[in-house]
């Protein structure tokens, strides 16, 4: 085979030079932006809701939702009014699972349940249980103090994180 000459080589070497340090900038870059994106403080929302279920009637709750990022978990605590009129307590807390889709939004699963004490829910709110499985959030950097959350389309809100 024919070898190339030392001009060529040096042409390839500064080349394969460029291309790894504009490649090395484009990663670095969005890791930079990943980073910025990941939320650093915990949130809260209140959150009153209403939920139909076909042939059972109208459930009510009220209640607040704590969303902790660095724990990777979601807590939550609602009183839940039957359509028969019998009210619930509702107290716990989901370990989370978080796979990034981009810069900012998160899709999350539940890894974990844990029941606090109170709890009087246990398996009689089913769609309770169905709605906390997974969901969406959106941690903007351009909002220091709000994060949006879509809990499979049972619960969608705004989250406030304080100052």
């Amino acid at each position: 085979m024919r070898k190339l000459s030392a001009r060529w080589q040096k042409v390839i070497a500064l080349t394969s030079l460029c291309s790894i340090v504009v490649f090395g900038g484009l990663i670095a870059r969005y890791g930079i932006s990943v980073y910025r994106d990941i939320p650093r403080a915990p949130c809260s929302a209140s959150i009153d809701f209403v939920h139909v279920e076909e042939g059972v009637g109208l459930w009510r709750g009220v209640g607040d939702m704590t969303i902790d990022p660095n724990e990777g978990a979601i807590y939550a605590y609602y009183q839940v009014t039957s359509p028969q009129g019998t009210q619930y307590l509702y107290d716990r807390r989901f370990d989370l699972v978080m796979t990034h889709l981009d810069t900012s939004r998160y899709l999350f699963k539940t890894r974990a349940v844990s029941t606090f004490e109170g709890d009087t829910a246990g398996a009689d709110i089913p769609f309770m249980a169905r709605g906390f499985q997974g969901g969406v959030m959106t941690f903007n950097f351009f909002s220091d103090f709000e994060y949006y959350f879509n809990v499979n389309n049972l619960i969608v809100g705004v989250c406030h994180v304080p100052r």
